[in-house]
């Protein structure tokens, strides 16, 4: 008769090291960065800086000025077609 049980699985022992090992790699991957005088960096700082390294200033500055311009033009337009009578 042969044992067929789960703790005779022999991949078991290698699924349940995987996951481990896993978890590892997924908990050191979220230690903080910090800076030279040792604090924590914050989430958006390290954002900030991968689009600074990509995007030049001037960009930025049509991108921002271009979405304000949307803005005020929808703005504006909600104003000229709302229906103040209701």
């Amino acid at each position: 008769m042969a044992l067929t049980g789960k703790s005779n699985d022999p991949g078991r022992e290698a699924r349940a090291r995987m996951e481990l090992e896993a978890r590892n790699a997924e908990q050191a991957q979220r230690k903080p960065e910090v800076d030279e005088h040792g604090r924590r960096i914050p989430q958006r700082y390290k954002l900030y800086d991968k689009i600074k390294d990509r995007v030049s200033v001037t960009a930025m500055n049509v991108i921002i000025g271009a979405t304000a311009l949307l803005l005020i033009i929808a703005l504006i337009y909600g104003i000229v077609t709302g229906n103040p009578g209701n």
